[in-house]
C-alpha cells in the first residue's frame, strides 16, 4: 500500500519534452466541441454496470474495408527499418463475424534507423465523415501471432502523422496469440482530410507479425454528463479574514518535506505564510524560498502548503466540481487542483483513482494539464494513467496561467470522466475503453479534494524568484451532471 504522501508519484514520470506535439489549440478547438453539443445519453451515474454505448442509428461505416473482405482492400504500410509485408488472410475465425484479416509483418529490422513503422487503412470520404464535436468510436481486432508482447496501436492520421481529426489513440501489447479488441471512443476536434486514415502504429524495430480485422470507425452514442441545476449542492467557501487559515471544518493540512513520492523539494507547512485566506473570498497558497525543518525532521530550502478535504468534504460520483484559479508560473513551480478516491487508504493508490483537474508546469507557462490515474486490472499498485500527452490532456491557453483566473473542472461517474477549462470540454475518457485496455475504473466511487503548490527537484533561487502564489476561489460541487 502506498502512503498518502506518494499518491501523486506516478504522474511525475510523464515526459514534458513532447508536449508541444500534442497540445490542443485553445479556445478554438475546445470551444467548437462545446458548440456542437454532442448527444447526451441519460443514465444512472451509480449504476451497477458500465454503459459502453452503441453506434448511432443509421450511422455509416467510416472504414472502406477493415477486414480485407475484398481482394484489393487498399491497405499500405511503411517503415524506416525495412519493408513491411501486407497480405490478405482468409479462413479467419474469432469473436467477430469477419472471415478474412490483413497480416502485417516484418522479418527483421533493415538498414534504416528504426524510428517509425505504420500501416494505413483507408477511410470513406474522411473530409465529410468527421464533424467537430461529435462522438465516434474506432476499434479493431488484433492478434500477435508470435505472442511477442510487441506494441500495436490505433489512431487517426495520414502517413506523416498529420491531418488528425482527433488526438485519441489506443495501444496494446499481447503475450498470447489470441484475438484482442482494441477500442477508443473520442470526440472529433477537427474535420478529416482526404488522406486521413486509420493509422496502425507498429513496432519501430525488430521483426513482428500481426493479424488485424474488423477495423471500424463509427458515429457513436456514448454516455456523456447530464445537465443539472445551476445551483450547486455544495460550495466550499474561502470566506474569512485576510491572513487567517481556511476552515478546519473543510480542510486538513498535510505537512512534511520527504519528497512526496515525486522528489519535491519543498516542506509543506500549516503556516499562514503558505496558506491563508485573502479576505476577498479566496485562498492563497504560496511557495516560498524559506529554509525550514519539517515535522518529519527534514530540512529543506522551500516551503509551501498542501490541503485536503479527506474525511470532511466528499465529491460524490456523478458530480461536477470546479474552481476558479489563478495559477503561478516559473521554472520549478508546480500548482495543482485534484481529487483522490476516498477509499485510497484501504485499497491503495492508484486503485482508488485520482483525477488531476488542473496542473501547471511553471516552465511552460501557457499550458494547463489534466490527467487521471487508475490501476491495471489485477494489479492495484500498477498505474495505467491517461496523462498530459493524451488527447485533450494538455491545453494551450494562449496566455500565461497567471494572466487571469480560469475555471477548471471535472465530471466523473461509473461511465465517463470529462475535464473542462472555462466550462469547455478538453479530455474525455470512457470507462468501457479503459476496461477494454486492461485498466480498472474507480470513478464510480467518491473522491476528496486536494490543493497544493509543489516545488520541483532542481529548483534554485536563480531559476525562479519566489514567492509564487496560487489563488483559488470557491469550489462548487454540482451533483447529477454539469450546470451548463
Amino acid at each position: 500500500m502506498r502512503t498518502h504522501q506518494s499518491w501523486r508519484g506516478a504522474r511525475r514520470t510523464i515526459s514534458v519534452v513532447a508536449l508541444a506535439a500534442v497540445t490542443l489549440a485553445f479556445p478554438a478547438s475546445a470551444a467548437s466541441i462545446a458548440a456542437a453539443d454532442p448527444q447526451v445519453q441519460r443514465y444512472s451515474s451509480r449504476a451497477l454496470t458500465v454503459t459502453s454505448g452503441v453506434p448511432v442509428a443509421g450511422s455509416t461505416e467510416g472504414v472502406l474495408d477493415g477486414s480485407g473482405a475484398t481482394t484489393n482492400p487498399g491497405w499500405t504500410a511503411a517503415s524506416s527499418a525495412g519493408p513491411i509485408a501486407v497480405r490478405r488472410v482468409t479462413g479467419v475465425s474469432g469473436p467477430f463475424t469477419a472471415k478474412t484479416a490483413m497480416a502485417l509483418s516484418r522479418t527483421a529490422a533493415g538498414p534504416g534507423t528504426g524510428g517509425w513503422a505504420f500501416a494505413l487503412v483507408p477511410l470513406r470520404s474522411p473530409q465529410t465523415f468527421f464533424a467537430v464535436g461529435k462522438v465516434y468510436r474506432m476499434e479493431a481486432w488484433v492478434r500477435d501471432t508470435r505472442a511477442s508482447g510487441a506494441s500495436i496501436g490505433m489512431l487517426l492520421a495520414n502517413g506523416n502523422y498529420g491531418h488528425r481529426p482527433a488526438d485519441a489513440a489506443v495501444y496494446g501489447k499481447y503475450t498470447d496469440a489470441a484475438w484482442h479488441l482494441i477500442t477508443r471512443t473520442f470526440v472529433a476536434t477537427a474535420p478529416g482530410w482526404a488522406d486521413t486514415s486509420v493509422y496502425l502504429g507498429l513496432p519501430a524495430n525488430g521483426g513482428f507479425a500481426f493479424e488485424v480485422t474488423g477495423v471500424s470507425v463509427k458515429d457513436f452514442s456514448a454516455a456523456l454528463p447530464a445537465r443539472t441545476d445551476t445551483v450547486p449542492e455544495r460550495v466550499v467557501s474561502f470566506a474569512g479574514g485576510a491572513g487567517t487559515s481556511p476552515s478546519a471544518a473543510d480542510w486538513n493540512f498535510e505537512t512534511g518535506g520527504h519528497g512526496w513520492g515525486n522528489n519535491e523539494v519543498q516542506t509543506y507547512t500549516r503556516s499562514t505564510d503558505n496558506a491563508a485566506l485573502t479576505g476577498t473570498g479566496k485562498l492563497a497558497i504560496t511557495a516560498r524560498h524559506q529554509r525550514v525543518r519539517g515535522t518529519d525532521g527534514v530540512v529543506r530550502d522551500f516551503t509551501s502548503a498542501r490541503l485536503t478535504t479527506e474525511g470532511k468534504v466528499t465529491v460524490r460520483a456523478g458530480s461536477y466540481v470546479e474552481a476558479e484559479i489563478v495559477a503561478p508560473v516559473g521554472a520549478g513551480v508546480w500548482p495543482a487542483f485534484w481529487t483522490v478516491g476516498v477509499n485510497s487508504r484501504t485499497v491503495g493508490w492508484p486503485a482508488g483513482g485520482e483525477l488531476d483537474i488542473f496542473e501547471g508546469w511553471g516552465a511552460t507557462p501557457t499550458l494547463a494539464h489534466s490527467a487521471m490515474h487508475l490501476a491495471k486490472a489485477g494489479a492495484p499498485k500498477v498505474d495505467m494513467p491517461y496523462g498530459w500527452g493524451e488527447a485533450g490532456g494538455t491545453t494551450n491557453l494562449g496566455e500565461s496561467l497567471d494572466a487571469r483566473p480560469h475555471r477548471y473542472g471535472v465530471y466523473f461517474d461509473r461511465n465517463v470522466v470529462r475535464f473542462y477549462i472555462d466550462r469547455k470540454p478538453t479530455m474525455t475518457v470512457w470507462a468501457a475503453d479503459a476496461i477494454s485496455a486492461g485498466r480498472t475504473w474507480p470513478f464510480g466511487g467518491d473522491q476528496f479534494l486536494i490543493l497544493n503548490v509543489a516545488v520541483a527537484t532542481g529548483t534554485s533561487p536563480a531559476m525562479t524568484t519566489l514567492p509564487r502564489t496560487m489563488t483559488v476561489g470557491d469550489i462548487a460541487i454540482h451533483e447529477g451532471g454539469t450546470p451548463f
